[in-house]
């Protein structure tokens, strides 16, 4: 017996089956991709627009423009001002949600984490201390953090 993923879109509350991680129906990511191409040809008809007079002008929600701006559909486009701080170091960014140094800090981080993950999974394979394979987790983790 099959379990029947569905769901209610977020937006319109309707119930439909989700491909992937999908919050919002078929409909409505419809209507979403059609306001961001009505949003993408404003900046392209007034070029040299600010993020205020985009929103007011296509009547877009302030949401999604700052969605479009994170994922980088209007680099290159002159639309000025889309410009906001990393989300961990406050650097002025134009695109994603942390800028490349602290990008980098974290895949620094997350490698040192499996690194230390697969060394104590290994010992504790090998011993026999007593130790479940969480407690372990736990010590790993205090080590890629440099406790």
């Amino acid at each position: 017996m099959t379990k029947l993923n569905i769901r209610n879109c977020a937006r319109c509350k309707r119930i439909f089956i989700p491909v992937g991680r999908e919050k919002i129906c078929p409909d409505c990511r419809a209507a979403d991709l059609e306001l961001e191409e009505r949003v993408k040809a404003y900046v392209r008809d007034h070029p040299g627009i600010t993020v205020n007079q985009l929103i007011e002008g296509s009547g877009a929600p302030r949401a999604l423009v700052w969605r479009m701006i994170q994922q980088g559909q209007f680099e290159n486009s002159g639309l000025k001002d889309a410009k906001y701080p990393c989300a961990n170091c406050g650097k002025i960014i134009t695109r994603g949600t942390y800028c490349s140094e602290c990008m980098d800090k974290l895949k620094q981080n997350a490698q040192k984490f499996a690194a230390a993950m697969n060394s104590k999974r290994r010992q504790a394979k090998e011993s026999s201390t007593g130790k479940t394979f969480s407690d372990s987790m736990y010590d790993a983790l205090d080590n890629s953090r440099g406790r």
